[in-house]
């Protein structure tokens, strides 16, 4: 009796599942969106971060790259694309093992490694920004001093205007999350008012 109360409800199982199952979709979407603009360049350069590849004018923006002497970017030269499909299909089967163990135990120690992962991919990612900006090739045609590329928001580079924003996989990652730590608070929600249900009588008693 006393390990199905510990067990988790429905409504947490199917909040899991949902957030296990939604996070799959993310491959359909680009996780991150740059934007370049110049006089030279007015319809612009658009660049899209997926999970497993480069997306746009990947071609074109190297070319550019090559004259000040940022490093070429290659999807088959970032290890990222090949660590992150796993470790997002690996939080789907975690979160999916949580369903049928429908413990508080395994809720707790998925929902901690996809709130870890998340915090390192974003470290991993202004990691190589800064790694990009800074590792200049010196026999370039235009000297530079380094550069870190926005992240977040909007900065100014000689003359091209750039745009970074999060794109649609970056959100279903985060609702992902969000559902999860939702399910953890009805969890100890649940725990801590399971645990009033069994003082009552006890109070009832000393009265």
């Amino acid at each position: 009796m006393k390990a199905a109360r510990t067990r988790l409800s429905w409504l947490i199982r199917i909040i899991v599942l949902i957030a296990s199952l939604g996070i799959l979709t993310s491959f359909f979407y680009p996780l991150w969106h740059y934007y370049f603009e110049a006089p030279q360049y007015p319809e612009g350069l658009a660049m899209s971060i997926w999970s497993y590849k480069l997306g746009g004018k990947v071609d074109l923006i190297n070319g550019l790259n090559h004259y000040v002497g940022f490093m070429h970017l290659d999807a088959a030269n970032f290890l990222e694309f090949k660590v992150l499909p796993i470790a997002i299909v690996l939080i789907a089967l975690w979160g999916l093992y949580v369903v049928v163990r429908a413990s508080r135990a395994s809720l707790l120690a998925w929902l901690s490694f996809f709130f870890v992962f998340g915090i390192a991919a974003l470290i991993d990612f202004y990691r190589w920004l800064y790694a990009f900006g800074h590792t200049v090739d010196p026999m370039a045609i235009i000297d530079i001093e380094g550069y870190t590329p926005p992240m977040f928001g909007s900065s100014q580079f000689m003359n091209f205007y750039i745009l970074s924003y999060p794109g649609i996989a970056f959100y279903i990652l985060i609702a992902g999350l969000v559902l999860g730590t939702l399910a953890l608070a009805l969890a100890y929600r649940r725990k801590a008012k399971t645990a009033n249900e069994k003082l009552k009588p006890k109070s009832a008693m000393l009265a």
